[in-house]
């Protein structure tokens, strides 16, 4: 064979071995890192490495980390290792699959549950994404409208990593809204027949709206409302237990004594609040948790002061 022949064979060779060696499928990283017990599981020579070791930061999908040869021989003879007398590269990546459509609904779904949602995937991201759970917040979504929107979502994988994507989509709801019946301004607390049940049909709104009338009652009005107008429920919130000013009843108690008296509420709060109380005879502060309307309990292990000592010297 003329030397020139021999060497082009030689060459064509030795592309084939490469080629061999990069189709060899890269193993799954564990987790954020690659790990001791990641090689050890593809590597026998490695199979004394400590399982939690970490070795390099796992790659982002769509990439691979290459180890090559003399980087394994240095990490093995670092942990007291023989020197595996590797040949080979290894590699590591995530591996990638296309997103299914019912996996993409099924999360849009999932965000939109009790709203009898109607979704149409009109086109999707083609970029393949690891497994893990798929993810549609409605903070994803680029606007409210009976045409097409692009809603964002992700991946996530590996713990905490997220891979991004996106679809493009017709979103519709059906759902209870409650509007108001009448003028309601702010300060109101709701009652019955301010409010009345409507039935709503077309793409979800961008602010969330009072829909379960049985919850409503006694929510106070923070803007006012004209006839009509959807009830917003970024604009109600929980009426106050108790106002700054108050006169509260204070329970106290140590063992098995327990006392009332009178105490003047220095900050306002809602039902579990702890908030300052002030005792009138002797001016001393203290704190209490709210448990009902104008009603305090002083917190465990605190001295209110209110009637002196129990009989086994505990303050009250």
């Amino acid at each position: 064979m003329p030397r020139s022949l021999s060497r082009f064979a030689f060459f064509v060779f030795a592309f084939s071995a490469d080629v061999v060696q990069a189709a060899v499928p890269c193993f799954a990283p564990s987790g954020d890192w690659i790990t001791g017990g990641d090689l050890a599981a593809v590597v026998p020579a490695l199979a004394a490495l400590p399982p939690t070791l970490k070795v390099g930061y796992a790659p982002v999908p769509g990439l691979e980390r290459v180890f090559h040869p003399d980087e394994l021989r240095r990490l093995a003879l670092a942990n007291g290792l023989p020197d595996p007398k590797l040949t080979a590269n290894v590699c590591s990546a995530w591996p990638l699959a296309l997103l299914t459509s019912e996996k993409l609904v099924g999360a849009m779904q999932k965000a939109l549950a009790g709203r009898e949602p109607q979704i149409e995937l009109l086109a999707r991201n083609l970029a393949p994404a690891p497994a893990g759970e798929v993810v549609f917040p409605l903070a994803g979504l680029s606007g409210y409208s009976e045409n097409a929107v692009i809603w964002k979502g992700y991946v996530i994988y590996a713990g905490t990593r997220r891979f991004e994507t996106w679809a493009s989509v017709l979103v519709r709801v059906k759902e209870i809204h409650l509007k108001a019946q009448g003028a309601i301004h702010v300060g109101d607390r709701l009652a019955p027949g301010q409010w009345r049940a409507e039935t709503y049909a077309g793409p979800p709104s961008r602010d969330e709206i009072l829909s379960d009338g049985a919850k409503v009652e006694g929510l106070v009005a923070r803007r006012d409302f004209v006839d009509g107008a959807p009830l917003l429920t970024g604009y109600f919130e929980i009426p106050k237990a108790v106002e700054r000013g108050d006169t509260v009843v204070v329970l106290a108690g140590a063992g098995a004594a327990r006392i009332e008296a009178p105490g003047l509420a220095l900050n306002a709060g809602r039902c579990g609040d702890v908030i300052g109380i002030r005792n009138p005879s002797s001016n001393r502060t203290f704190r209490a948790r709210i448990s009902a309307v104008g009603l305090v309990e002083v917190l465990p292990g605190t001295s209110a002061g209110l009637a002196g000592n129990d009989a086994n010297g505990n303050p009250l």
